[in-house]
């Protein structure tokens, strides 16, 4: 895959620290094991607040930052790509940026693998032919290979929620629920400005 094809994506800040990654990635042939090493962190830290504000705050010293991290890299099992990647990020300030950088790490990572994610968010479990007619649908949208994963959620109410990287179809109950009253909102205004 050409990365040119991807401009748009890695043009902004998070983006261009994205392309930096996975250029390292594909060169050391770490690609998969940094999406995993994202997780690791993502699930370390939502467990771990406090080392998260330690070792991303900038107030200790370089020596004990670089250790802290290390320690971390070592038992968490990071690829030393990632491992640089991150401790870079910190020395930077641009921590606050991991986040997007991961979601544009895996947009790029799934159209290097020619896949795409999908998400099909639903207020109760979907019947077997429901699934099916999802898949046949997102089969005739995108024309990479769909990895689709399920969600239920009971706020969207009713209907369903399909969503890719950069596209997002509503059709829940909730949304209609919410652009109807957006819509009565208007008429409200309109009627009074009469």
């Amino acid at each position: 895959m050409n990365l040119n094809n991807l401009t748009v994506l890695f043009a902004s800040l998070p983006g261009r620290y994205s392309k930096a990654l996975f250029i390292a990635g594909k060169k050391f042939g770490c690609l998969e094991e940094i999406i995993d090493n994202f997780s690791k962190l993502d699930i370390f830290f939502k467990n771990h607040p406090s080392l998260k504000k330690l070792l991303t705050s900038g107030c200790i010293n370089t020596k004990d930052l670089t250790n802290g991290w290390r320690a971390l890299g070592d038992y968490l099992a990071f690829c030393p790509v990632f491992l640089s990647f991150v401790r870079q990020l910190v020395v930077n300030k641009r921590f606050d940026l991991i986040n997007k950088i991961w979601h544009i790490y895996n947009i790029a990572f799934a159209k290097f693998k020619n896949k795409r994610n999908v998400t099909v968010v639903s207020a109760v479990e979907l019947l077997p032919e429901q699934k099916e007619r999802i898949r046949e649908l997102v089969a005739k949208i995108f024309k990479e290979k769909a990895i689709i994963k399920y969600k239920i959620d009971e706020r969207i109410l009713a209907g369903v929620k399909i969503s890719s990287e950069e596209i997002i179809m509503d059709a829940s109950a909730f949304a209609q629920l919410k652009q109807l009253s957006q819509f009565y909102k208007r008429l409200r205004i309109e009627s009074t400005k009469k």
